[in-house]
Order: C-alpha cells, then sequence, then structure tokens
C-alpha cells in the first residue's frame, strides 16, 4: 500500500509540472523589434477562361472571368514581436458568360448567354499581427495576421441584348473576420517578402439590389470556414523602418 502512495505521489508530481516549448512571448527570439514601422501591400489575381469546355450537366461552357485584389497596409510594432495596424483593400471581380448549356437531361436543357458581371468592393481593416521567428533567425519567420473587416461596394449583371436586356443594380455591405498566416523574409535590413494563405473566416454579407429599375429585394449570408485555401495566396513586400525606441536591444539583423 505504501508502495503505490509513493508510486502516486511521484505521479503526482510529475503531473504538475509544466513542460515548457519556450514558445513564450518572454523566450521567444527577437523577429520584429519593437518601435518599428512597417508599410507595404498584397496583390492577388486569378483568371479563368473555358473554351467549349464539357463536364457533367454543362455542355460547350464559354466564361472568362477573373479576380483582382490589392491591399496596401500599415504597422506599428508595440512590442516585441507585436504589431498592429489598418489595411485597405480592393477586390474586384469581372465574369461574361457566352453561349453555356445545360443539359440536366435528353429532354430538359436551357442555356445561358449574353450574361456580363461586374463587382468591386473596398474595405477598412484592423489587424493585429504576431511574428514567430524560426528558430533563433531573424531573417526567416512565420506570422499569423488577425483582421476585422468592413467592406462597402458596387455590383451589376446584365444580361441580354437588344430589347431583351436585363440589368440589376447591387449595393454591397460585408463585415467579417479573417485568420491569415504567411511567412516573412528579410532581403535586407529595411526590406521583406511574405506569402499568406487565408485558412480561417467568419462574415455577414448584406445585398440590396434593384432590378430593371423597378423591382427592389434584398439578402443576407453568412459563413464561417476553416479550410486552406491555396488559391488564395497573396504575396507582398514590406518596408521596416525603426520610428520609436527598442527597450529591448538593438536587433542586427543577421
Amino acid at each position: 500500500m505504501s508502495c503505490i502512495l509513493v508510486m502516486g505521489g511521484g505521479y503526482g508530481a510529475a503531473a504538475a509540472e509544466k513542460f515548457d516549448r519556450g514558445m513564450g512571448f518572454k523566450q521567444a527570439s527577437v523577429f520584429m523589434p519593437k518601435g518599428q514601422l512597417m508599410f507595404g501591400g498584397t496583390v492577388s489575381y486569378r483568371d479563368y477562361n473555358f473554351y467549349d469546355y464539357k463536364f457533367l450537366i454543362i455542355d460547350d461552357m464559354n466564361i472568362n472571368a477573373y479576380t483582382l485584389a490589392a491591399t496596401p497596409y500599415i504597422y506599428y510594432s508595440f512590442a516585441k514581436n507585436m504589431a498592429v495596424g489598418v489595411k485597405f483593400s480592393y477586390n474586384r471581380t469581372l465574369a461574361r458568360i457566352d453561349e453555356t448549356n445545360l443539359s440536366l437531361s435528353s429532354d430538359l436543357s436551357f442555356g445561358i448567354s449574353n450574361f456580363y458581371m461586374l463587382q468591386h468592393t473596398y474595405y477598412g481593416s484592423l489587424s493585429y499581427r504576431y511574428y514567430i521567428p524560426l528558430g533563433k533567425s531573424k531573417v526567416f519567420g512565420l506570422f499569423s495576421d488577425i483582421s476585422l473587416n468592413f467592406g462597402a461596394g458596387q455590383g451589376k449583371t446584365v444580361n441580354g441584348t437588344g430589347e431583351n436586356v436585363t440589368g440589376t443594380y447591387q449595393n454591397i455591405l460585408d463585415v467579417g473576420i479573417d485568420v491569415i498566416p504567411g511567412i516573412a523574409v528579410f532581403i535586407t535590413n529595411e526590406m521583406s517578402v511574405e506569402a499568406s494563405v487565408g485558412i480561417l473566416g467568419m462574415g455577414w454579407k448584406r445585398i440590396s439590389q434593384t432590378t430593371d429599375q423597378v423591382y427592389t429585394g434584398r439578402y443576407e449570408t453568412s459563413n464561417a470556414n476553416f479550410k486552406l485555401n491555396l488559391l488564395s495566396i497573396n504575396i507582398g513586400v514590406n518596408f521596416v523602418l525603426p520610428v520609436g525606441k527598442d527597450d529591448t536591444a538593438a536587433v542586427k539583423k543577421q
């Protein structure tokens, strides 16, 4: 019985001892010193072109579309490896659909032609960024960016030709939260490049629309996702300038 108590006491002492992985704020190496002003931007572009494409119920798909996103930003590191900032984004989507047929069965099919859609949205974001150096390197580091986004924009769709043209005008309101991890690499002491990809997001969107300047309507959507979207990779260039006093120490880039 005493042996069991001794073993139990030893297990309790081991369980109470917390293993330190060295990832805390105080233990982490300095990658982004305090008092740094960082400004730069990211750009992403995706293009889609289908010519006489066939897939399942789709016959002769003819679509030209692209999406463009540009995001300038500015951050200030208020503490070691931590920064806050603001971002401004412009997103634009344009699509043209010509002579696309959908065949649900041998007796049921319909087509889409002369369809045009344009949508552009402006965003303002409040962001918090935390850097994690790779080992003790001051050149390579990971980061996680959390942003609260507010967006507004317009869109329009046009369908048909001649006297059969119908059009819809949209007003867009978009609010969301994004978590975007990435990697940063310093090329010089004052310039770095980064690549990031979205993995987590929550959003709410409301679209008010008017069709043919007569009919009005509105719909709302909300979403939450946790997935790795390799099509949303952003490439950016940053410039870092010391504007404040770093209380930790002067850090020299390797």
